[in-house]
């Protein structure tokens, strides 16, 4: 199924009209118009805002979409820090991993985060925004 399809079927699941969803994802209803006809394709962090607006994990638009192409940021702000050795052996390894490896190694991260208590997650997301390189 592709991505469009994916997001007319999950906005249409909720009972959402496009109008709910440019307002929950903080995206132009022209665009959401736009994506939803297949005259453009999202970028990574659109479509990580319809996700999340939507309530469900980026793996859920393409199964065999890589981790390179879901999450673009972090692979960017990888090439720009100084990794030591066990780090980028990690990176490595994990860019090379079948698709369905790297989604499933995500989403045990991502269930991991989300077991922990409200402060905890909170105090993880101030070390892991510290670890890029700063916005301006």
């Amino acid at each position: 199924m592709n991505i469009a399809k994916k997001i007319i079927e999950l906005r249409e699941a909720k009972g959402w009209s496009q109008y709910k969803l440019y307002k929950s994802a903080g995206i132009s209803q022209s665009n959401i118009s736009r994506i939803e006809a297949g005259l453009i394709i999202p970028k990574g962090d659109t479509l990580q805002k319809i996700a999340k607006a939507l309530g469900v994990s980026m793996a859920e638009f393409d199964e065999n979409t890589p981790v390179k192409e879901l999450f673009p940021q972090v692979i960017e702000q990888a090439d720009h820090m100084t990794l030591d050795e066990k780090e980028q052996i990690a990176l490595d390894r994990l860019l090379k991993m079948p698709t369905k490896e790297q989604q499933e190694l995500l989403t045990k991260v991502l269930k991991k985060f989300q077991s922990l208590p409200a402060e905890h997650q909170k105090a993880l997301a101030l070390i892991i925004d510290s670890l890029g390189p700063s916005e301006k």
